[in-house]
């Protein structure tokens, strides 16, 4: 079986600037950004790519762990708020994109992606992580 980019990161074969993660789901930050801060919270058992085929308690799981995530983005980037995003169609796996926000138009996933240096990569995760609570 081949194994996708999301289920080599949860079996650490692929490194990742892991922020927060619990038995169920792990938030990392996307190393090709929309804008700085943007990351992406998976499921960790639940190798399917469609969020609503998740029973009610693991959907509800999951906006929860989400949740905590974007509280803890917004106290560490300064923007107007955290956008959620379910798309799923470049990776078959369930997976939410938080992005910090100003415009609407910062969730355009068709731009051109930003180049983020590993240094802030590693800062920012470390950062994000130190203001959730889970």
């Amino acid at each position: 079986m081949n194994k996708n980019i999301f289920q080599k990161i949860i079996e650490n074969e692929t490194f990742s600037y892991k922020i927060v993660e619990n038995e169920d789901h792990l938030a990392f930050l996307d190393i090709y950004p929309i804008k700085i801060g943007h990351t992406l919270v998976i499921t960790k058992r639940h190798n399917r790519d469609k969020i609503f085929s998740l029973s009610e308690k693991d959907f509800i799981s999951i906006m929860s762990f989400s949740r905590k995530v974007a509280i803890g983005m917004e106290k560490t980037i300064p923007c107007k708020r955290i956008g959620l995003f379910i798309m799923g169609f470049e990776i078959p796996h369930i997976h939410i994109h938080l992005i910090p926000m100003d415009h609407e138009n910062d969730a355009n996933f068709l731009k051109k992606r930003i180049n983020i240096s590993q240094k802030k990569l590693e800062f920012l995760s470390k950062e994000i992580k130190k203001n959730i609570n889970l």
